[in-house]
């Protein structure tokens, strides 16, 4: 081990002196081996090629933010904010700066320093890491990866239900068996509880139902009917009017009939109906069908920054883990850095709790290794004609890895076995001699012997598109 930056070159500490460090990684947090990252980067590729299929651009922001930026009225919920793990370089100013928390609200600060540039309506994704310091459980970690894609400069009712599409468009291209799209409008039920007298609490009532699956109602209607200062957010007949309306909101149009019915009386709330209705048409037209679709009167999402359509999925029998994917319209944030009015709608999809549920359900699948061929070294052979042929291989756009060491043939295979490479290209001394190669198949082990050179190519393509 070395012993310091002013060390004498060479110079090594004995192990005796060296004390280990405890490789473990902190709470919350974790590495991740190639048998995660190639599920996960084939996720990614597949992520995407959808958003950019929708028109959407990659753009990037900095894992660090002024907090400012982080706290500002409206950016996230007070547990949210809570969760927020501040950055302090040395001499630095405490509080100053801030990990961020999701990837929305540097959106809104980008797009309020770009939009000139960049111009109305814009579209974008970003996909990278998110730090929140909160209880580490299956599926929630301190460091995850979000995947967004964003509409801003519009209202209309096509970005909304586009949204929703990208959703279900993403999630199939992953290989995601059966989920259900929940959709709702934060004016429905912002219309209810106008009409109940209490707009003024949404905020407060709204994070609080948001939490229904989490705590159960009893718990809901004590937050809402209880508090520390005396004064509590419902009476508990207001309460029961909110769940009840909550818990028979799920399903079909026909939920959209009886809300109509039941709030006629709430221009708010008549006018988030009739947009959750254009959003079905739209979906309609999209070819996403109604299997994968529900209305959810009772959805609210825990964000204050919410003011329209928001969206929540499940994967079908794994409930349990929570949203997936979720988002909707945010017509306001971007009020926190500009005067100039940049509505917004989009949705983020949970990698990381995406990954953990196809894991546990076994449907995680694919190939283990990068490159699907690997050429032995066999022993006695010129080491030249293993990186020639591989490298003609990757000249065709095949993946090809060459094993390093000339060690005996069964071990290299072997290797090539676990590591989940499809097909071996074997040549010993004899093969060379004669310029041609066996091709093994590693998961059936049959054999093509004496492969001319001149078809190695063709050879091993043909051999891939029967995998």
């Amino acid at each position: 081990m070395r012993l310091g930056a002013d060390a004498r070159p060479g110079a090594f500490e004995s192990v005796e002196n060296y004390v280990m460090i405890d490789p473990r990684v902190a709470s919350g947090l974790r590495d991740l081996p190639p048998s995660v990252m190639l599920p996960r980067e084939r996720t990614l590729a597949a992520f995407r090629r959808t958003f950019a299929s929708f028109g959407f651009l990659p753009i990037e922001t900095p894992h660090i933010e002024r907090m400012e930026v982080l706290t500002g009225k409206g950016a996230g919920s007070d547990e949210v904010l809570r969760q927020i793990f501040e950055v302090t370089n040395k001499g630095g100013t405490p509080g100053e700066l801030a990990l961020r928390f999701d990837l929305t609200v540097p959106l809104a600060r980008f797009i309020a320093k770009h939009v000139d540039q960049l111009g109305v309506p814009f579209k974008r994704y970003a996909i990278g890491s998110v730090f929140r310091g909160e209880r580490p459980a299956k599926g929630r970690f301190r460091e995850f990866v979000q995947c967004d894609f964003d509409t801003l400069g519009t209202d209309g009712p096509i970005a909304d239900a586009e949204t929703a599409q990208v959703i279900h468009d993403a999630l199939k291209a992953a290989g995601v068996p059966g989920f259900t799209i929940a959709l709702n409008n934060r004016k429905v039920l912002d219309g209810l509880l106008g009409r109940l007298g209490v707009a003024e609490k949404s905020g407060a009532v709204l994070r609080t139902l948001d939490k229904y699956y989490k705590i159960g109602r009893d718990n809901v209607l004590k937050e809402w009917t209880t508090s520390a200062t005396g004064e509590a957010t419902l009476t508990a007949e207001q309460a029961d009017q909110v769940l009840a309306f909550a818990e028979h909101g799920r399903g079909g149009e026909e939920v959209l009939d009886r809300a109509e019915a039941s709030l006629a009386d709430s221009a708010l709330a008549l006018e988030g109906i009739k947009d959750l209705r254009s959003v079905l048409a739209l979906l309609d037209a999209g070819g996403v069908g109604r299997d994968s679709v529900v209305v959810d009167l009772g959805l609210a999402r825990g964000l204050d920054y919410y003011t329209g359509i928001v969206f929540e999925t499940t994967v079908k029998g794994w409930e349990r883990y929570g949203s997936v994917a979720s988002g909707g319209r945010y017509d306001n944030l971007a009020t926190l850095f500009t005067s100039r009015r940049l509505p917004g709608v989009g949705a983020s999809i949970g990698l990381d709790r995406l990954l953990a549920l196809l894991e546990e359900a076994g449907w995680l699948s694919g190939a283990g290794a990068t490159a699907p061929v690997l050429v032995t070294n066999f022993p006695g052979t010129d080491a030249t004609v293993s990186v020639r042929l591989a490298s003609r291989l990757r000249v065709a756009g095949i993946g090809a890895e060459v094993y390093p060491e000339p060690i005996a043939l069964g071990k290299q295979l072997g290797y090539g076995s676990t590591r989940g490479h499809s097909l071996a290209v074997i040549v010993g001394p004899d093969e060379a001699q004669r310029e041609v190669f066996n091709l093994r198949d590693l998961s059936t082990r049959q054999e093509t012997k004496a492969v001319p050179w001149s078809d190695l190519e063709t050879t091993v393509t043909h051999a891939l598109a029967k995998e």
